[in-house]
């Protein structure tokens, strides 16, 4: 599969670089949400007023999110040409806003924000590049949101990968 890049720059305008309004004790945190947010609802704007305050309760400071809709060639039963994994969009975000030099590397958490309907799709075979959902745990975290009917808990448990990386939930 090939993946395509984007060299556009990032907005960075709302991001809350430099201010500290809770101390950011464990560092500063930008969530990244992807999805086809078809359309985009008050729940999808929600989680990251819900994964904020919950982060915030435990010494991180949430300086921003960002919403990465796909492209028009995604397909929610297939992966299809023409769109960015997941793991890619995650590391352009870091890696731009580390380059850029708005945030230190050393206290950057870039974070995958979900619902648990995203998280139950790292178990379904076929949906997700299981080396690449250990890269997404281990190298930028995930902050999954519960969606009613969702137990959390039992979708972690019955993840192999998901197990390995201890996701803590929220």
């Amino acid at each position: 599969m090939e993946e395509m890049s984007v060299d556009v720059p990032l907005p960075t305008d709302k991001l809350t670089i430099g201010s500290n309004s809770n101390g950011g004790g464990r560092g500063g945190v930008v969530l990244v949400a992807t999805g086809s947010f078809n359309p985009p609802t008050y729940m999808h704007l929600r989680m990251f007023e819900l994964a904020k305050d919950e982060l915030q309760q435990r010494g991180y400071s949430v300086l921003g999110g960002y919403m990465s809709p796909v492209n028009d060639a995604y397909k929610k039963k297939a992966m299809q040409k023409g769109y960015q994994r997941t793991l890619a969009v995650l590391s352009r975000v870091r890696n731009y806003l580390c380059k850029s030099g708005l945030v230190d590397q050393d206290s950057l958490k870039v974070m995958l924000l979900c619902g648990s309907d995203l998280l139950e799709s790292f178990s379904t075979p076929g949906v997700w590049i299981p080396d690449q959902v250990r890269a997404i745990c281990r190298d930028f975290g995930v902050i999954c949101v519960r969606r009613e009917g969702k137990d959390v808990g039992k979708l972690i448990s019955n993840s192999r990968i998901l197990q390995e990386c201890r996701v803590q939930t929220y």
